[in-house]
This record gives structure tokens, sequence and C-alpha cells, in this order.
């Protein structure tokens, strides 16, 4: 019997950052890739598994009017030879905020955020299968918060904290899934409101001449109908990027939770590290 396992992490990761008249652009693609060979007697094995990653932000500020946006896109498959590629991670956020100052002191200022959360490919949850805006969660958030500096910000380190509470509109849209609330489905779309708080942190330092660190997480909690009978009766979903890199390795960890018993009594959890090469522009 002989066998050969070999794995390959690589990550091509570019990063475009311009700044003019309080105006912002990122943009983050990656890609990280696994190949396994195994051969056991006459049984040859081959499987690549990719994983792409894309974060991007948009943001704009002047002395009253705040406009915040970000886009999250992870994707990853499972390879075989001789099988259909097999999907193993698929995240879609969209995430659109403008804010303005309702009062200098204390800080407060007035959101509102617009939440898209869904897939791009099918796939199941536990038993259900889902497509492409199958099921998408469209969250409105009207909130009074505060968006707080908590250390000097410059080229070199931020820590920005967005938090508040306020009331959310949710419209869950759908085709084919069925909510676990359903015994069959009833229409295309069902609307879900309740008090919510956000929670959104962005932090980045650059430790040396060749070492940084950045640590972004966003966050969102709906209390439905009942809640106070059954904390169940909730949403709960984040997002939590940790990035380490050291000239030109990175570190990419991310981590994606949804709790929502209308999808399944089962939290929904994605995380993935990949570790590799980088490359910037900008």
């Amino acid at each position: 019997m002989f066998m050969k396992i070999l794995f390959f992490y690589c990550i091509f990761s570019i990063t475009i950052f311009a700044q003019e008249k309080g105006v912002s652009v990122s943009l983050k693609p990656s890609i990280g890739l696994t190949y396994t060979h195994s051969s056991k007697s006459q049984n040859d094995r081959e499987n690549l598994e990719w994983l792409l990653n894309l974060e991007s932000s948009l943001n704009y500020a002047s002395e009253n009017f705040h406009f915040d946006s970000d886009l999250f896109i992870s994707f990853g498959q499972i390879v075989k030879d001789g099988s259909i590629p097999e999907k193993t991670q698929d995240v879609f956020i969209l995430n659109l905020m403008p804010s303005i100052k309702l009062i200098d002191t204390p800080s407060l200022r007035l959101f509102l955020q617009s939440k898209a959360e869904t897939q791009l490919k099918r796939g199941y949850i536990d038993d259900q299968e889902t497509q492409f805006l199958d099921p998408l969660f469209l969250t409105h958030t009207i909130f009074a918060g505060e968006k707080k500096y908590l250390i000097e910000t410059n080229e070199d380190q931020e820590l920005k904290l967005t938090y508040g509470i306020g009331y959310s509109f949710q419209q869950i849209i759908k085709k084919h899934y069925v909510l676990s609330s359903e015994n069959i489905p009833k229409s295309d779309a069902e609307f879900i409101n309740g008090p919510s708080a956000v929670f959104n942190l962005n932090f980045s330092k650059q430790l040396s001449e060749d070492v940084s660190i950045g640590v972004p997480l966003n966050s969102l909690f709906l209390m439905k109908k009942d809640f106070f009978k059954s904390i169940s009766n909730s949403r709960f979903s984040s997002l939590l990027l940790c990035s380490l890199e050291f000239r030109f390795l990175s570190i990419q960890y991310t981590n994606r939770l949804v709790y929502d018993k209308e999808l399944s009594n089962r939290r929904q959890l994605d995380q993935s590290i990949v570790l590799g090469l980088k490359f910037t522009l900008g």
C-alpha cells in the first residue's frame, strides 16, 4: 500500500485603497487552494478544495453625514475526481448604512442600516435545499447610537465602534424554501419586525514596518415576537474577519455565525483559515 498526500495553501490578495475628500474605497479579493492526491493499491484519488473571499468597502464622511457600506462574499468547493463538486462554504452579505448627526454632546447619530444576507449557489440547510436569493434575509434597521473612534485614527491604526439600539423590519424572500414556522409555503415573502441591537467594530494596527493586524466585526441581534417567553424567538448574525500580515505572508480567519430557528434549530457556523501570499496595490 502506498499513500501520498500533498497539501498546498495559497492566497493571492490584492488590496486597493483610495481616499480623497472624505471618500475611502477598499477591495480585497483572495483565493486559497488545498490539493490532495492519495494512492492505495489500484485506487487513485485527487481532490482540490478552493475558497474564494472578497472583502470590499465604500465609505464617505462629511461633518454631519456619513455613509458606510461593505460587501463580503465567500465561496468554496471540493472538486473530486469523477464526482460532482461539493460546496463547502457560501456566504453573501451586503451592508449599507447612512447616518446623520443628531447632537454633539452626548454624541448621538441616527442610522439606517440595510443588510442583505443570502448564498450564491445551490446548497442545503439541514434537509432543505437553498438557492441564490432563496432564502434572502433583507433587514432594515433604524437605530440611534454612536460611531466612536476609541483611539486616534491615522495611517498606522484605527479602532472604530458603531453601536446602538433601534427597531428592525425584516423581509424573508423565498421561492421554494419553507421556514420552520410554516407547515406549507404561504407566500414568497415573510415579514418580521422587532427591537434590535447593532454592534460593529473595526480595528487595524500597523505593529511594525512588516507586521499588521486587522479585526472587523459586524453583528445584528433581532428580538422577534414572544422573545420574552423564549429567547429562541430571535435572530443573531455576525461576521468576524481576522488577519495577520507579515511582509508578503498573510493568515486570514473567517467566522460566520447565524442563529435563527426559521432556518434551523442548530446554529449555522462557517469557519476558514487561509495561509498564503499577499500583494498590495495602492
